[in-house]
């Protein structure tokens, strides 16, 4: 399911995602996925932003608003921040990214399969991305990440349970 469609790319590991007006929202920490023609980048609802536009009304004849600033009749945007965990690359995962989506690209849930298979690494379960990330992202996302991980992935329990105590004496 598209839950949106990349408008910014700021770096190899942040996004922004134009939210269509009609979605339902997804919650902060929730893992998503950007499908490439070789490769999937993992990553996860870092926040949501809204804004409205309204500093270029002034300067626009006000017959000329519907053409040039259409937003004026529909002023709410909304935008994910999406930050980047890692790829999956021909059932091979790492957890870096070494070329960011392009414009345009869509954004979808992660699936259960595909969560499993991005915290599995050479058979055993890895969630490396934490300690690589762990400036980048707090502890209430990086718990709320654990979360997901636990339901989904059955053999990660034991180590999800690990790093939510450890997140969680910080």
């Amino acid at each position: 399911m598209v839950i949106g469609d990349i408008i910014r790319v700021e770096g190899a590991n942040t996004y922004l995602v134009k939210i269509p007006p009609d979605a339902q929202k997804e919650r902060i920490g929730r893992m998503v996925k950007i499908e490439k023609a070789d490769e999937t980048i993992v990553g996860v609802i870092k926040n949501i932003t809204h804004t409205i536009r309204e500093e270029l009304i002034p300067y626009i004849e006000p017959d000329k608003q519907p053409k040039y600033a259409p937003f004026n009749e529909d002023f709410r945007n909304s935008y994910y921040v999406i930050y980047g965990l890692g790829t999956i690359r021909n059932g091979i995962v790492r957890y870096d990214i070494d070329s960011p989506p392009d414009i345009r690209d869509k954004l979808e849930l992660l699936g259960p399969d595909e969560m499993r298979e991005f915290h599995t690494r050479n058979g055993k379960p890895s969630a490396a991305y934490f300690h690589t990330n762990r400036d980048a992202l707090d502890n209430k996302l990086l718990l709320c990440i654990a979360e997901q991980v636990e339901s989904v992935c059955q053999e990660c329990m034991p180590m999800m349970k690990l790093v939510k105590k450890h997140l969680r004496r910080n």
